[in-house]
C-alpha cells in the first residue's frame, strides 16, 4: 500500500499557533457548535419512546409530565461497493463496527455498509490535498483538521465512534479516485490521532467518486463541492 506522508511539524505548529491566537469566546462558540453537531442524537431517547413513558409511531407526543418529546431520527445506512478491503476497514469489520459482504460479481468486489446518525453529519470541502497525493495542500487545511481534533476530544464525545469519509470529484479514473480518497481519509485520521484523538474511535473510508454530484466537465467551483470530507457518528 502507498505510504501516507506524515503531516509536517511545521504544519501542525502553525495550525496550533493559529488556533491559540483566536479569541477564546470565538473558539468556544464554534467548538461547542461542532461538538453538538458531532454528537447528533447520542444520549437522546430512542425512537418511539417519550420521556414520560408514552410511545409514539413516528409522531411528536406530549408526555405525562406536560412536556413534548420528538422521536429520534432513524439511523442512516451508508454503503459502498469496492474492490479489495483496506486494512483499516478490515479491522473495523473484525470489531463489528462495519459490515462487509461479497457482491454477486464475485472476485475481490465487496459491499461495505454501516449505520450512522444522520444528525451528526459534518461536511468539510476546505481540507485540500496536493493533486494525486495524500499530502495536505496548505497549512489552512491542517488547521481545519486541528479544529476537528479539538472537538473530537471533547468529554461529551468520549466513547463515541466516528467514520471519516473521503469523497472525490469525477475527474480521472474511478478506481484511482477510490484508492486516493481512502489514503486521504487515512491521512486525516493519522493527524487526528497524532493530536490525541483515540484511534479506535475513528474509521477512515474512501468513497472515491461514487457519490459525486457533478460531471467532470463541470466548472471547478462545482467539482470542489464533490472533493469533500464527511464525518458521521457511527450508530451501532
Amino acid at each position: 500500500m502507498k505510504r501516507i506522508a506524515a503531516p509536517s511539524f511545521r504544519s501542525l505548529f502553525f495550525a496550533t499557533a493559529f488556533l491559540s491566537l483566536l479569541p477564546l469566546a470565538a473558539q468556544d462558540e464554534s467548538g461547542d457548535d461542532l461538538v453538538k453537531k458531532l454528537k447528533g442524537r447520542a444520549g437522546q431517547p430512542e425512537a418511539g419512546k417519550a420521556s414520560g413513558g408514552m410511545t409514539t409511531r413516528g409522531m411528536k407526543t406530549r408526555s405525562i409530565g406536560g412536556g413534548t418529546t420528538a422521536p429520534a431520527t432513524a439511523s442512516e445506512t451508508r454503503s459502498l461497493t469496492m474492490r479489495g478491503v483496506p486494512k483499516a476497514v478490515s479491522a473495523a469489520a473484525e470489531e463489528d463496527k462495519v459490515d462487509i459482504k461479497p457482491t454477486a460479481a464475485g472476485g475481490d468486489e465487496v459491499e461495505l455498509s454501516y449505520k450512522v446518525d444522520p444528525e451528526s453529519k459534518v461536511a468539510r470541502d476546505n481540507i485540500l490535498f496536493r493533486k494525486g497525493s495524500a499530502e495536505f495542500a496548505d497549512d489552512a487545511s491542517v488547521e481545519v483538521v486541528v479544529t476537528l481534533a479539538e472537538a473530537l476530544k471533547h468529554p461529551d464525545l468520549k466513547g463515541l465512534q466516528f467514520v471519516i469519509e473521503g469523497h472525490a470529484s469525477t475527474e480521472g479514473d474511478a478506481n484511482a479516485n477510490q484508492s486516493l480518497s481512502q489514503l486521504r481519509a487515512e491521512q486525516i485520521v493519522s493527524v487526528l490521532t497524532s493530536l490525541g484523538v483515540a484511534d479506535h474511535c475513528l474509521i477512515p473510508v474512501g468513497f472515491g467518486e461514487t457519490q459525486a454530484r457533478f460531471p467532470e466537465t463541470s466548472p471547478d467551483a462545482l467539482l470542489k463541492q464533490d472533493r469533500r470530507v464527511l464525518i458521521f457518528r457511527l450508530d451501532r
